[in-house]
């Protein structure tokens, strides 16, 4: 089993557990988007995975419409994850670009753009990551536009989250949270720029972007705990009171 497969599994195994742990708050309305945004990254995530992917899209009608949804899941989850840290970050400046003019453009460009390049595509079987159909144009500009978006939103909020990793004030519990966020933005940042490069991309193109999940997960869950030790009383701590909005 090579190194990119075992981080597939690794993060589908945290975000199925820490989406069970979420789940008594989300019943009770509390931190629901966090929880869907777990969930959801439990569904891009295990249909990465060629069998589960290939069962799946069976039942679909075997024409990759399980490609579709993994990428449709993603934009929904860089979409509340960017709004959530945003938010918790501080940062009005990564929220304004994220939910004003320029992010609702950049969403609603590439979820159209997806999806006409899918339905420009010629895909009669199912394709774990649309592999047999690489040669296709229709795909390859499908696959580009299915990064940009992520890296528009890592972008935004990497700033924000290295500042918070930096600063002496907060906890230091908040301090990693935020570091490994950074350093999961940053990874899809590097995804995003290696594939539009014609540099080879060998175990990166698993490790990066299933990498990034694990450690933005990480710091999700490192958010929750922290938060859940909290008083209501400890409005300094960083994230401890957006955490019962997340």
């Amino acid at each position: 089993m090579s190194v990119g497969v075992v981080i597939q599994w690794l993060a589908l195994g945290l975000c199925l557990l820490f989406a069970a742990m979420r789940l008594p708050d989300a019943l009770r309305g509390r931190g629901r988007s966090v929880f869907a945004v777990l969930v959801l990254l439990c569904v891009a995530v295990a249909l990465s995975l060629p069998h589960i992917y290939l069962a799946v899209d069976s039942l679909l009608g075997g024409v990759n419409i399980a490609n579709l949804i993994i990428r449709l899941s993603l934009y929904a989850v860089m979409l509340l994850l960017g709004m959530r840290g945003a938010a918790a970050f501080g940062s009005a400046r990564a929220l304004r670009l994220i939910r004003g003019p320029l992010g609702v453009t950049a969403l609603t460009v590439t979820v159209v753009g997806t999806v006409l390049l899918f339905a420009l595509s010629d895909l009669p079987e199912s394709s774990t990551g649309l592999r047999a159909y690489a040669g296709q144009t229709s795909v390859q500009w499908y696959a580009h536009l299915g990064r940009l978006y992520p890296a528009y939103i890592g972008a935004c909020l990497i700033g924000s989250a290295v500042a918070r990793a930096r600063d002496t004030s907060a906890l230091r519990l908040h301090r990693s949270a935020a570091g490994l966020m950074a350093v999961g933005f940053a990874m899809v940042l590097a995804h995003a720029t290696l594939q539009l490069t014609s540099l080879p991309t060998g175990a990166a193109d698993l490790v990066l972007p299933f990498g990034a999940i694990v450690l933005v997960t990480m710091g999700l869950a490192m958010i929750w705990l922290s938060g859940r030790r909290a008083t209501s009383g400890r409005a300094s701590n960083f994230l401890a009171s957006e955490d019962r909005k997340l």
